[in-house]
């Protein structure tokens, strides 16, 4: 290579480019010897004291004193609350309340001014003046404002709810939060967010969910239950707004409203949606609104009762919710807790949605028997205590003027378009009126015997045969053996006495049923007697009479 080229490849050399190295001596590391484990022993009451080692070669060394360290463990030991209580309710049970972990003291001034300005009465009717503010204070407010403020709130604890912007709403709420509170002056700021919110929801949307947590975290600390002023209707909407939606139900099973509780276990705690049901449309969508929700509020209840110690029929077990309180809102550290709300969770019980979508199945298929159709939904494991229950609540429901429409209307449906035109008027069967017929039909005829030379002792024996053979009424088979019991459980309606008699025999209701029915139209009476009825069977009404008195 030539110096040229050398020259070149060094240019590029980074190397050269860098300065140089100075080159430093270090020392030898000497060898060290390797430290001995030692084993020390030592009591309690030694902590503190010094520490010597014997080397084994009658030589003892300081190597410094003795210190306890306890293992770091985590603290999962549940802190000591504030205060605890138990509930009356059906789905509360307790609620504990702790202080919050960390202080803070930005918010003290807004709890002074909230004192101060919570007592003072407006002076005057002062003019509209529009706030806004995404965490209102009273320091952010001119003085017109403030004097608006003062005027409406006093307008809102008399009754009456004017114009008014939503920051300034949110500042009461903060203000009701943070005041100190006596027993009674707490029901009467829960009062008063019950009614704001219910004056203001529909012009404030916003206010339904802020309103419901905020209202929930209120009454559990201060021991209270929902406002008495509120609605069924209205709890129900607080409790779809909620995050802990038992605690509005709670009042609400308190005050009767049990079709209420169904219509939000249908909502949250169902796993079949009645209203996709081809049969919920047109004209049958009332009779399913009306059962359905009915039905099922008389029968929620047995789920979950629990008197004398028992247990409920189903166990949704009890949840544990630990939450924050007044998340979101202005509120100072004194008024700043966690509690924990021991409850029974309707929602999160994967058993409870699929025993109510087995109930709202079954209470459909006697829906279905009831206007005539033949399928049927499959109900998979449905307690026989439950389904009896909702049997029982629902045949003495039957709506029979509406079964008898449908029929009506379906009769004419089948009836061809030309017998339409023809259909002569129903007329209703009188005995009375047979009677007066018969004795008049037997009047013409004595008059034609007569005409035609016959004698009246003729006349009398033929009228004598005709009222023998009119007398005999018909007679039911009475071959039914040992199925005449299901014959008679099928007269008193017991259905679930036929389900206990087909059980005993291993067999079906149906196939018992279908038996019968045979032996009857072979028999006779020609026809078959059992017809299905509420989800089981019951006697035909035109021979009802002749089969009690055969069995």
């Amino acid at each position: 290579m030539s110096d040229k080229t050398k020259a070149f490849d060094d240019f590029w050399s980074i190397d050269n480019l860098l300065p140089a190295k100075k080159s430093v001596s270090r020392p030898i590391p000497t060898t060290r010897p390797t430290p001995r484990a030692v084993e020390i022993e030592f009591d309690s009451d030694k902590v503190g004291e010094k520490v010597h080692v014997f080397d084994g070669e009658e030589n003892t060394s300081e190597i410094g004193k003795i210190h306890y360290v306890p293992p770091h463990t985590a603290d999962e030991r549940e802190p000591t609350p504030l205060f605890e209580y138990t509930t009356d309710g059906l789905l509360i049970h307790r609620v504990s309340v702790f202080a919050w972990d960390s202080s803070y003291r930005y918010f003290e001034s807004f709890v002074a001014d909230a004192e101060k300005y919570h007592a003072r009465r407006p002076e005057g009717t002062p003019p509209y003046e529009s706030f806004f503010s995404y965490l209102p204070q009273y320091a952010q407010m001119r003085r017109g404002q403030l004097a608006y403020y003062v005027y409406w709130r006093e307008s809102a604890r008399q009754g009456e709810y004017i114009k008014i912007d939503y920051s300034y709403i949110l500042l009461y709420f903060f203000e009701l939060i943070n005041i100190p509170h006596t027993s009674e002056s707490a029901r009467e700021a829960r009062d008063e967010m019950a009614l704001v919110w219910r004056n203001y929801r529909k012009k404030f949307p916003q206010l339904d969910v802020h309103a419901a947590e905020w209202m929930c975290d209120f009454c559990l600390v201060h021991k209270l239950p929902p406002s008495e002023l509120l609605t069924t209707e209205e709890l129900c909407a607080l409790s779809g707004s909620a995050t802990l939606k038992e605690f509005y139900l709670d009042p609400v099973s308190e005050r009767g409203g049990a079709e209420e509780i169904a219509r939000f276990f249908l909502r949250f705690c169902c796993s079949y949606d009645y209203t996709k049901s081809k049969f919920y449309q047109g004209q049958h969508r009332e009779l399913f609104e009306k059962m359905i929700p009915s039905t099922l509020g008389a029968i929620i209840p047995l789920i979950l009762q629990r008197e004398n110690g028992e247990k409920p029929l189903v166990s949704m077990g009890d949840c544990t919710v630990r939450r924050d309180v007044y998340s979101g809102a202005l509120c100072a550290y004194m008024n700043k807790l966690r509690v924990s709300v021991s409850y029974t969770s309707f929602s999160r019980s994967h058993e409870l949605r699929f025993l109510i979508g087995d109930m709202v199945r079954h209470i459909e298929n006697r829906l279905r028997s009831w206007i005539g159709t033949r399928s049927r939904l499959s109900v998979m494991s449905l307690p026989i205590n439950l389904r009896d229950a909702i049997d029982a609540y629902m045949s003495p429901r039957t709506p029979t003027d509406y079964i008898a429409a449908l029929k009506k209307a379906d009769e004419i449906k089948k009836m061809p378009e030309y017998e339409r035109r023809y259909d002569l008027p129903r007329v209703e069967v009188s005995l009375k009126g047979a009677d007066a017929i018969e004795k008049s039909s037997w009047e013409t005829t004595k008059i034609l015997t007569e005409a035609f030379g016959d004698d009246g002792d003729a006349f009398e024996s033929v009228k004598v045969e005709a009222e023998a053979e009119l007398a005999v009424e018909p007679q039911a088979d009475t071959t039914f053996g040992e199925l005449s019991e299901f014959v008679r459980l099928c007269l008193d309606g017991d259905i679930s006495g036929q389900r206990e008699f087909a059980r005993r025999m291993g067999k079906m209701p149906d196939a018992l049923a279908d038996e019968i029915n045979a032996i009857s139209a072979d028999g006779e009476i020609g026809d078959i007697i059992l017809e299905e009825c509420d989800g089981g069977y019951s006697v035909i009404e035109d021979y009802a009479d002749a089969v009690r008195e055969s069995i």
